[in-house]
């Protein structure tokens, strides 16, 4: 009996008997059919995890199995098997014994005659991050474990490293069984030679990649997973979707999230006895370490925050103008930007530390309540002079300040219009420097 599969194939039998199964012209009496014995342990000793195998009938082997029929009867053998396709590189380079696709069949037979997936070349199934891997194992010595004692322990197959933990692999009883789900996205195979194995039947060991990958959220978003369920939302608002992991892919609708508005100031002119001070925005987005600082500038008015941006908890740190670059790093008090304290803080996210101000740029949106008054954008002034006094007329120092904060505004409001001609988008340039 010839059982053969095509290249890059091997035979898995299923079943394998030994005996008389069926009625013939020769034998018509029910008395004598259903005589068989289970030979799968000697089939899968000669084909099982080849291309090709030859069962010679009459076989010595075969006939000291039969232990059911009687001896003058004429026996034959009758094999059930599949041909599956295993994976054989060309060569044990890196490359190729790493394995993307989804799923996929490493004979041991293979690392016999090639060394690839062996202890020092061993196959790397490597998933997308966000997925698990799944093993099984096609035991072609089980039948002949069965037949055996085993008290010693079952022969040890190889190894399978998940992360940082070696699992080792070892022979069992039952022929097809779950070896291990991954809990990482990447497995690394190593498989025991003929020669340093114990067992000399082989085995098949199926890998599959199993759930989605780790989603890549749009600009402006934010990601996160829990096992099969995702949720995407945006940054500056509160628009999210969700999503379900649907064997290899997402389902679900993502939309787009906007950049984010602006804050308007409706400023009254009035007194005020802190110093003059100018309004600064920094770009914050939410879960991310950047920073946001208001300053108040001279006269009574509030400070509008654009629904859009979600800022609950915030740090008050002191204000000061002195070095351009930072605040004092002392906290003072604990608030929320409804906090009528506010005007006269810098206001950073919670236990953020800021290190340096940069100033940028100023986004318009329809607001009812956008004022006439002028905004300035600037990078922080030391408004102080030396001995730490407000700067006011008749001090030479102080004068000397005034002219150069008037140069600087007097530059950035060309700045200013410069980059409105070129972007497209509308400012409040300062009119007069010094308001």
């Amino acid at each position: 009996m010839n059982i053969q599969c095509s290249e890059d194939q091997v035979i898995v039998p299923t079943s394998a008997l030994f005996g008389r199964m069926e009625v013939t012209q020769c034998i018509e009496e029910n008395e004598f059919i259903g005589c068989k014995n289970n030979v799968l342990f000697l089939i899968d000793n000669w084909c099982s995890g080849r291309r090709q195998c030859d069962v010679f009938i009459p076989n010595p082997e075969l006939k000291a199995a039969n232990v059911a029929c009687r001896r003058y009867l004429q026996m034959y053998a009758h094999v059930d098997y599949s041909c599956l396709q295993v994976y054989k590189p060309q060569n044990c380079q890196p490359d190729t014994r790493t394995l993307v696709a989804t799923e996929g069949f490493l004979a041991s037979r293979v690392t016999d005659n090639t060394g690839c997936g062996s202890t020092e070349h061993p196959w790397i199934i490597a998933g997308i991050s966000g997925q698990t891997i799944e093993l099984t194992i096609i035991d072609f010595g089980s039948e002949e474990l069965k037949r055996k004692n085993t008290s010693s322990g079952f022969p040890i197959y190889g190894y399978v490293i998940d992360g940082t933990e070696k699992i080792t692999i070892r022979g069992d009883t039952e022929r097809e069984r779950h070896l291990l789900s991954s809990k990482t996205s990447q497995l690394s195979v190593e498989i025991l030679q003929k020669s340093k194995r114990e067992g000399t039947s082989g085995f098949i060991l199926h890998y599959n990649k199993l759930g989605c990958p780790d989603l890549s959220p749009p600009a402006h978003a934010w990601y996160k997973r829990d096992g099969n369920r995702a949720i995407i939302g945006c940054e500056w608002s509160q628009k999210t979707w969700h999503l379900s992991c649907d064997g290899h892919s997402w389902s679900g609708v993502v939309g787009n999230c906007s950049e984010p508005g602006i804050i308007s100031l409706p400023l009254d002119t009035g007194t005020d006895s802190h110093p003059k001070r100018r309004v600064f925005f920094f770009r914050i987005k939410q879960g991310v370490q950047k920073s946001m600082t208001l300053q108040r500038v001279p006269g009574q008015g509030h400070y509008d925050l654009d629904p859009n941006i979600e800022m609950a908890s915030m740090l008050y740190l002191p204000y000061t103008l002195s070095d351009q670059q930072k605040p004092q790093q002392q906290q003072q008090q604990q608030g929320t930007l409804s906090d009528p304290r506010r005007p006269t803080s810098y206001l950073i996210p919670q236990d953020q530390v800021v290190n340096e101000l940069t100033p940028i740029r100023i986004w318009e949106r329809p607001l009812p309540d956008i004022p006439d008054k002028p905004l300035a954008i600037m990078p922080s002034l030391s408004l102080t002079n030396k001995r730490g006094r407000t700067p006011g007329d008749g001090d030479e120092a102080v004068n000397n300040s005034k002219a150069q904060e008037s140069d600087i505004l007097q530059s950035y409001q060309t700045d200013i219009r410069t980059d409105r001609s070129k972007s497209g988008l509308k400012y409040y340039p300062l009119d007069t420097p010094g308001v």
